[in-house]
């Protein structure tokens, strides 16, 4: 039998569980949790890593890249990988969690003990939220200087992957430019064909002698030197085999060796951080705020050049000189039209900017994807004291459909917030609050079919 002493002892302590849990509960929590975490990290890390490897490994291997290049150009990778590759951890982390707890009864062990299951959720919450704060302020320092050191690498990669050569007797094509050379003498190609591809098979083409070649500063272009050059082109408006025919002593030709990088020195949105960001959507509402101001100033101009002209035509109808009244009234009607055709064609007008809709959707996305962490760790702990026995496999699998189910919904809110001018913020934070609202659903019917939360 208990002693009295005992029991009193044991009842306080149970009265300070319902309070909170021991700390030591928590510390564990927080361990298998950080585990499960790293494990679920290196998965989709290695997953994400794969496909964009994919992704440039065509345009890499066709450039001849070396291997330091491709090295860094996949370090440089790394912090776009991990914005995605964090918040589906932390879903299969807490999946995984909470399923091994309630496989093994843990979860029932504690309510048995007295301790509340709002307690038991707050180490979920409280990792979600720690990682999604951690994983925002990341992004937002390394995703820009990441893409601008991305970008001149690859740019280093083009210059140097950039060449063209004339060898003797060889076929070779530049772009949409076929070369096909004849014999060589003293390092000048004696004959050479350039067939222009660029309007189909029956295209422009040059034949020239005595053949040099230079490559221009920016070595972008390399630039044929040539005597005795004839180019015979096809007549846009002429007859199928119809030709111009056009000879010179010499000509110089630019062919096109490698694209041009027109956003090397910019950025896209996704690449900017989130002052930047806000400072370009100012900037571009500002300019399109002029814009509609101008807009509205051209129809007030119009509204009021259409009431002078109807005014000068009431006038025209008094008692005058029919003469007059006859000579000037169809070029008065004339005017009158003319202003009212104008006036519609302005009202009609839509006075918008696309890329600041693009802008805006970015600027939410820096938001959303962090914050994912929570949502997911909201969302797993109710799933997993559902998943029944399975444990930790049940839970990875179940984390790896709600991964494919998020990107689905975020690719969805994305394209219907470009295509269909939707709220950025509702377009944007759609699948956060989807996950939010199956979270309230799941404890509602938790509560409603077992009449209580454990």
């Amino acid at each position: 039998m208990i002693p009295r002493a005992a029991r009193a002892v044991l009842a306080l302590q149970a009265v300070e569980m319902k309070g909170k849990p021991p700390f030591t509960l928590w510390r564990m929590m927080f361990q298998e949790l950080m585990s499960s975490f790293l494990g679920a990290f290196f998965f989709f890390f290695v997953v994400f890593l794969i496909n964009q490897v994919l992704l440039f490994a065509e345009d890499i291997l066709s450039r001849g890249a070396d291997f330091f290049s491709v090295v860094k150009l996949l370090f440089y990778s790394l912090p776009t990988i991990l914005a995605i590759t964090i918040p589906f951890s932390v879903l299969a982390a807490a999946l995984m969690t909470s399923s091994r707890q309630n496989a093994d009864n843990e979860f029932l062990a504690s309510s048995t003990l007295g301790i509340r299951p709002l307690w038991l959720y707050i180490p979920f919450l409280i990792a979600g939220l720690g990682i999604a704060i951690g994983s925002f302020y990341l992004n937002d320092w390394s995703i820009p200087r990441a893409a601008q050191r991305y970008k001149h690498v690859y740019a280093e990669l083009i210059r140097k992957s950039a060449k063209i050569e004339l060898t003797p007797y060889s076929i070779k094509k530049y772009g949409e430019k076929l070369l096909v050379t004849g014999p060589s003498k003293a390092g000048r190609i004696q004959n050479i064909l350039i067939i222009d591809q660029k309007t189909g098979y029956d295209s422009n083409a040059v034949t020239a002698n005595n053949v040099g070649i230079e490559f221009s500063a920016d070595s972008l272009a390399a630039i044929l030197s040539m005597d005795n050059v004839t180019e015979e082109k096809r007549l846009q408006n002429g007859n199928e085999g119809d030709f111009s025919i056009t000879q010179a002593q010499s000509a110089d030709i630019r062919i096109q060796i490698q694209e041009q990088m027109p956003n090397y020195s910019g950025a896209a949105p996704s690449e900017m951080s989130l002052a930047a960001l806000a400072h370009q959507i100012k900037q571009k509402e500002g300019r399109l705020a002029i814009r509609q101001e101008e807009n509205r100033s051209q129809q007030a101009t119009a509204l009021d050049s259409l009431r002078l002209s109807y005014g000068s035509l009431q006038v025209q109808r008094e008692p005058a000189d029919s003469v007059s009244l006859k000579s000037q009234s169809p070029s008065k009607s004339e005017n009158v039209g003319s202003v009212l055709n104008a006036l519609k064609s302005l009202r009609n007008q839509k006075i918008d900017d696309t890329s600041l809709q693009i802008y805006r959707l970015e600027y939410q996305k820096k938001f959303v994807i962090p914050s994912a962490c929570f949502f997911f760790a909201l969302l797993a702990f109710p799933l997993g004291i559902g998943s029944k026995r399975a444990g930790r496999t049940a839970g990875f699998g179940i984390a790896l459909l709600l991964s494919v189910i998020y990107w689905a919904l975020l690719f969805a809110g994305q394209t219907f917030g470009y295509r269909q001018n939707l709220d950025p913020v509702l377009s944007m934070w759609m699948p956060n609050l989807i996950m939010f609202v199956a979270t309230a659903v799941l404890w509602i019917f938790r509560k409603i079919t077992k009449g209580h939360f454990l």
